[in-house]
Parts: C-alpha cells; sequence; structure tokens
C-alpha cells in the first residue's frame, strides 16, 4: 500500500470524525484520464459502495486493482470534500504505450540476440485485451499469434489463446528444435486472493542433429493455482504469492514418453523502510519435480538470470566435458533473497510510459539432479550480487544483474545478466 495516500485518507478520516463526529459519507466515485479505455473497465474494479462511509483500506485496494491491470502507467486517487459530511473519490489515471514497435531488438540468455517484427496491441479495443502478432530472427526464429482477454466471460473469468512456429538451438544439447504449438486456457478468480488456471497444450516437437532425429507429440492438460496477496504485482512491498503448477504431457504417438511437471514458486514481501523510497526485502522458493523417464531432451539446467545468478547460461561445450555435471538433470531446488532499494519512484513521463529505478543485492542457491531422491545429497550452487531495475511498458521491468557464483566454497565465476521481468 502507498503509505502516503494512507495517511492522507487516515488523516481526512480522523478530522471528519472529531470534528464532525461522524465519517464522512462517499457520495460520487469519479474517474478522470482515460481515453481507449472502456469505462466499465475500471469501474468493475472499484469495491467501494456509493453512499457509504468513506473506508480508506478499500479505496487504496482498489487503486491498487487499477495499477495491477498493467494498463496504466500511473494511477493516483484524490479525495475532495463537498461538504461537512460528504466526499468524492477521484481516481486520475496515465494509460500506458498501447502501441509498440514494429522492429526491435530482442534479448534471451539462452539465444542470445535477435531481430523481432511484432505488432503488440495492448488495452486492445479498450477493454484491457492484448493482442500479439510477432515474429523473430536471429538466435531464435519465431512466429506466432497470443490474445488474451481477463474478462471473457463474466467476473474475472480470462481466455488466454496463441498459435505459433519455433526454430532455434538446444541451450546445451547437440540438437536443432522445430517446435509448433498451440495453447489454450481460462483463469477464474475463486476469491480476490485466489486464482485456478485449467488449459490444453498441443505440441509437436523435432529435436535433430546430424546423427538423430526425434519427433515427440503431445496433448498436454495443465492446472494452476495461484494464492497472491500482494499489494503492486510489479513492484510490491508487502505480501505473498505461491503458485503450483501441474502439467501431463500425454504422448500422442502411444510410445510411453509421458511427463508430470510440477512447478512451485512461493515469494515473500516485507516493506523495511517505508516512504516513496522504500526498501523491500522479498524471499523465494522455488521447484520443478519431474515424474518421467531420464529423457536428454527433458533436462534442464541452473544459472542465469532466473535460477541461480551469478552463473553464465551453459553451453554445449560445457556440457559434454562433463566440469559442471552438477549444473544439469531434471529436478531443481532454488531459494533466492533480495533487497529491493527505489532510488526514483516511478512516475509516468510525457510519453505516457513508466520511468523509475531501484537498485537491488540478492543471493541465490539452488541444487539439481535426474532424481529427486538424491536432490538432498546435492552440494548447492551459490550466487550474490547487484543489480538495476527500469519500469518498462508491458513487461513491466527490465532487469540488470551482476553476480559472482561459488561451488564447495570456491569461486567459479562471474556473469552479468540482462532480461525482463523480475526473477520472482
Amino acid at each position: 500500500m502507498n503509505i502516503y495516500s494512507f495517511i492522507r485518507l487516515a488523516i481526512i478520516l480522523l478530522f471528519f470524525s472529531s470534528v464532525f463526529g461522524q465519517i464522512p459519507i462517499v457520495t460520487n466515485i469519479e474517474f478522470i484520464g482515460q481515453n481507449r479505455t472502456k469505462p466499465y473497465i475500471i469501474e468493475r474494479e472499484i469495491q467501494h459502495p456509493i453512499n457509504a462511509p468513506l473506508d480508506s483500506l478499500i479505496a487504496e485496494k482498489d487503486r491498487q486493482r487499477l495499477e495491477n491491470l498493467g494498463i496504466f502507467s500511473m494511477v493516483t486517487l484524490q479525495v475532495f470534500n463537498q461538504n461537512q459530511h460528504e466526499v468524492v473519490l477521484r481516481y486520475t489515471v496515465i494509460e500506458s504505450w498501447r502501441f509498440f514497435p514494429m522492429l526491435t531488438p530482442i534479448y534471451a540468455e539462452q539465444w542470445g540476440w535477435s531481430v523481432g517484427a511484432m505488432l503488440m496491441i495492448n488495452n486492445f479495443r479498450g477493454r484491457n485485451e492484448s493482442l500479439a502478432i510477432q515474429g523473430q530472427y536471429g538466435g531464435q526464429n519465431t512466429i506466432g499469434v497470443d490474445f488474451s482477454n481477463p474478462w471473457i466471460f463474466g467476473d474475472h473469468v480470462s481466455l488466454q489463446m496463441g498459435v505459433g512456429h519455433d526454430i532455434y538451438s538446444h541451450t546445451f544439447l547437440p540438437y536443432d528444435i522445430i517446435n509448433n504449438h498451440m495453447q489454450f486456457g481460462i483463469c477464474k478468480y475463486l476469491t480476490n486472493d485466489i486464482r485456478a488456471k485449467v488449459g490444453l497444450q498441443v505440441v509437436d516437437k523435432t529435436y535433430s542433429n546430424e546423427w538423430s532425429n526425434q519427433n515427440y507429440q503431445y496433448f498436454t492438460p495443465y492446472l494452476i493455482f495461484r494464492y497472491d496477496t500482494r499489494d503492486l504485482y510489479n513492484n510490491p512491498s508487502e505480501g505473498i504469492i505461491n503458485t503450483n503448477s501441474v502439467l501431463f504431457r500425454l504422448d500422442a504417438k502411444g510410445e510411453r514418453n509421458n511427463q508430470v511437471v510440477w512447478n512451485h514458486s512461493t515469494s515473500f514481501f516485507k516493506e523495511l523502510i517505508s516512504g516513496k523510497r522504500n526498501m523491500v526485502l522479498g524471499t523465494n522458493l522455488a521447484s520443478l519435480l519431474s515424474f518421467s523417464k531420464d529423457l536428454d531432451v527433458w533436462y534442464d539446467y541452473i544459472g542465469g538470470a532466473y535460477t541461480v545468478r551469478g552463473w553464465n547460461v551453459p553451453t554445449n561445450q560445457l556440457f559434454e566435458n562433463k566440469k559442471q555435471f552438477y549444473r544439469f538433470g531434471m529436478n531443481w531446488l532454488t531459494a533466492s533473497v533480495e533487497v529491493r532499494q527505489t532510488i526514483i519512484p516511478k512516475f509516468a513521463t510525457k510519453l505516457d510510459n513508466e520511468f523509475g529505478l531501484s537498485i537491488v543485492a540478492f543471493a541465490d542457491i539452488g541444487i539439481i539432479n535426474n532424481n529427486i531422491s538424491d536432490l538432498v545429497r546435492e552440494t548447492p550452487l551459490f550466487g550474490a550480487g547487484v543489480g538495476i531495475r527500469f519500469p518498462w511498458p508491458v513487461i513491466k521491468t527490465l532487469r540488470l544483474d551482476y553476480g559472482w557464483s561459488f561451488y564447495k566454497g570456491n569461486y567459479m565465476e562471474q556473469a552479468l545478466h540482462f532480461s525482463f521481468g523480475e526473477k520472482f
């Protein structure tokens, strides 16, 4: 919660209750600043009733819900006194960028740089929908279409669907990969904090090199549960998010190459220093457990921007020489801690995009193995370092981390990680 907004509303409540002996009544709720966004998109996020006593907690939660939509660069709340007993709530929004460049560089640690041609429409039709038609060439060659509607079947029932065709080289295995996929998912808010998603992916993936050609076809139903009490999704100062996803890869070719994957993540955030330039402590525990055959095409790794930072993304040469065999497997556990300090509070520029700056100190630890029962016997990998964060439209965070890695008490290497979105 924005501490200044809360204090301001609390002072108003205290003033009215002490001077006039009663809490003021909210007679109207106003919205200004929206140009493309349909009014009902904003109105359906507001839970504070009209002609009811002002509740500063509900009003601030409503402001946070509007910011969490991801279509506004900034959302502010003001309380205006109509008379001694009546007030009006005013939410002022600044809409974020709607269209993104047709030609842009794209970077991913696994594949390096690519050139992307993309038409991404944020807040499509002014209904908080998103439509992306994209293709890229370089480290990864892709073409695809994705669409999402967060409220298609009524109260917080969302739809996501997409199709794509990808061609790329495996990060560390000697395979070239052709991946054709289609997906469809429906998500439902069960409560304000709990949501569930069910969906289906259809995948045709071929792994090939000069020695072999392996084709896998799967029907993959999946189920995701999320418990989320964060105040702000992009840059939380408090709250918990727990996510559990289970997917079932069912071999459509009848070769019994089936797989069940359970992916878990729990993050906790606590504000250490409040204010616009706040300091937040964040912790995360994550895991990926695979119940399947021991197929190399399902191998994963520890390192990079999203597991244990300070370790470079592994190469095919590193995998083959087995000098860092402890970085590969099908099951892994990681834990992370971050201290995030806001230097420049987020604000909306004249171009209607977000800007700000935060610095971060982090430490990560992780283990990986092909066998779940052997995980606890592994010596953990460790990484620590510092980073900076910039708010960015749609992806919300542009991240740069620099870390040092250690194994069995020995310094191993250092790595610079450039990525999009927070690690947790």
